[in-house]
Formats: C-alpha cells, sequence, structure tokens
C-alpha cells in the first residue's frame, strides 16, 4: 500500500488534464490517495471529481480547509478493475 497526494496549486490548462490521468493509473486498489486543490482553483474541482470517477475512484472525504483550499481523499473501486 502506498500514500500518494497531488497538489494542485496553480492554473490548470488544458495539456494538464494528460498528466492527471497518466498519475491516476500508477494508482493502485489498496493505495491511499489525497487532492489539494488551491482556492483559486475552485472552478476545476467538478472536472478532478469527474476525472477521479471515470478512473474508476471512489471520493471517500472532501472538505475545504480554513484557507478555503479543497481536500479529496479517494480510492480505487476494487469492483470495477
Amino acid at each position: 500500500m502506498s500514500d500518494y497526494t497531488m497538489d494542485i496549486g496553480g492554473k490548470i490548462e488544458l495539456s494538464d488534464y494528460s498528466d492527471i490521468f497518466d498519475y491516476l493509473n500508477i494508482i493502485d486498489k489498496d493505495d491511499n490517495f489525497m487532492i489539494r486543490i488551491a482556492k483559486d482553483n475552485e472552478d476545476d474541482i467538478g472536472v478532478i471529481s469527474s476525472m477521479l470517477n471515470d478512473s474508476n475512484f471512489i471520493i471517500n472525504h472532501t472538505e475545504y480547509d480554513e484557507r478555503g483550499n479543497y481536500y479529496i481523499v479517494a480510492n480505487k473501486n476494487i469492483w470495477k478493475l
């Protein structure tokens, strides 16, 4: 089991989505995964959530911190692999 994190601090450009999908593909079913989306990227939360769903992830927990950053904790859905 591995722990992976993704910190999205800057504006996501179109070319970045391919890199994000590549990163999602290295995560296995027993791995822990957390994404932090900076408060300036609030428009990207829905897109990132859709990418997770399309990549067979289950979103276990979401929350905003005191600074307005958004966190997503997810794992691969073992039933769809």
